[in-house]
């Protein structure tokens, strides 16, 4: 879709301020009551979904030129999807997440974008099909020599990248619980490449089309009837852009968190092992707001936004919430302790969208703010699921020299195992 075909929800925008400020009926405190990181950094409307729709509908107007700053505040957005929540609970309902990456791919497309270390992600990916020009033969390297994937069964693990070649603990984990649970799995091997989300986040559409083509036609030859990952951004990549190219996958998508809340459910795993901790689990943007399946729709636009046929709206709500907290909950030792952004409302990591890549300060601006919060709340650790949530914090909390830890949710579970 274009972004001339969003140009009616661009004109949707009344100023309210809701995708910069969370709603007074939601704020718990002054200190936390932000929602976009690029405003609450930067302060002008140009950096917040305002000001990014102005921004697409003076370009689709032909009044506004390229220029290298306005490249920058386009691409200095996380992609949190926060403002795209806000506008849907006002009733504005305009798909503000995808008029903003519509904008990237229309820079893009006229040779202005992206940022020049997006430019060497694509590098990286077509020849390493990863974003980080490792090896592709390195893919595995983390594997433990007792390690033996069935070579057929209902569950597929897809690694990504990130776990596979910068937090490889996080897939040795999840390897040994599925184990210890007695789950079959079954993996890619070097099938598996780069599923393609940053490269989509950053509007390089044909390389992103490309990798999901190549990983669909993977995955449907092992008839794997469910694709398992770790990773928040394959997770939320699957699940809502991927239809968008392929339209049905044809499998179940589900997040590692999801099915260890089943296996305790059904006394396959048994947490033994007390870990005393007091935890703030932090919800990343997709696999919370942003986890949702995307629906296709096709149809006309009627007096007030009436959609005909009916358009089924991604408000957020259903995203994946419950399952790592409960998991957490069933942890002997652990105390689960809230930050005031939760959930819809949850603060981002920072590392989204190609920030982390092309604006590090940024990213790591944003990360402070969600340890101070997690601090506040009297955490000692912060507990997530995505592994460019946890380079993010980590990198932060070093830094800092914050009395905090990092784990993810795999980890905590194989200490209690």
């Amino acid at each position: 879709m274009s972004l001339e075909k969003y140009r009616r929800d661009i004109l949707c925008c009344t100023r309210c301020g809701f995708c910069k400020v969370i709603s007074t009926q939601k704020q718990k405190s002054w200190k936390y009551n932000r929602a976009c990181p690029i405003h609450k950094r930067y302060g002008f409307d140009a950096y917040s979904a305002q000001g990014l729709l102005y921004i697409a509908h003076e370009i689709l107007g032909g009044r506004l030129n390229y220029t290298e700053k306005l490249k920058e505040i386009v691409y200095s957005c996380t992609t949190c999807g926060y403002c795209d929540y806000a506008c849907k609970w006002v009733h504005a309902n305009a798909e503000v997440l995808d008029i903003i990456l519509e904008l990237r791919a229309k820079l893009v497309q006229n040779g202005v974008g992206p940022m020049p270390n997006h430019k060497a992600i694509a590098e990286n990916v077509a020849l390493h099909h990863n974003p980080y020009g490792k090896p592709h033969t390195d893919r595995f390297k983390w594997m433990l020599d007792e390690t033996e994937p069935s070579e057929k069964a209902e569950i597929l693990y897809f690694v990504g990248c990130t776990t596979a070649y910068l937090k490889p603990e996080i897939a040795k984990a999840t390897v040994k619980i599925l184990e210890s649970a007695g789950v079959r799995f079954t993996m890619l091997g070097e099938g598996e490449q780069c599923c393609g989300a940053t490269l989509w986040r950053t509007g390089q559409r044909e390389q992103a089309k490309k990798l999901m083509e190549h990983n669909l036609a993977a995955i449907k030859k092992t008839h794997a009837e469910t694709l398992l990952v770790s990773c928040a951004h394959c997770y939320g990549t699957f699940k809502r852009e991927y239809p968008k190219v392929v339209g049905n996958l044809g499998f179940q998508v589900m997040h590692v968190s999801e099915l260890l809340k089943k296996l305790l459910e059904e006394g396959r795993l048994r947490l033994t092992r007390k870990v005393a901790l007091k935890v703030a689990y932090h919800d990343p943007c997709l696999l919370g707001r942003l986890g949702e399946t995307y629906i296709p729709w096709e149809g006309t636009v009627k007096m007030l936004g009436v959609r005909e046929p009916p358009k089924t709206w991604l408000f957020g709500s259903k995203g994946i919430y419950d399952p790592p907290r409960e998991v957490l909950r069933a942890i002997p030792g652990i105390e689960l302790v809230e930050m005031e952004r939760t959930r819809e409302y949850a603060w981002c990591c920072g590392a989204g969208g190609g920030v982390l890549e092309a604006f590090p300060e940024l990213a790591f601006w944003t990360a402070r703010e969600r340890i101070d919060e997690a601090k506040d709340a009297a955490a000692d650790a912060i507990v997530s699921c995505c592994p460019r949530c946890a380079i993010n914090f980590e990198n932060a909390i070093k830094h800092e020299k914050a009395d905090l830890a990092y784990y993810d949710l795999t980890e905590l579970i194989l200490k209690s195992l």
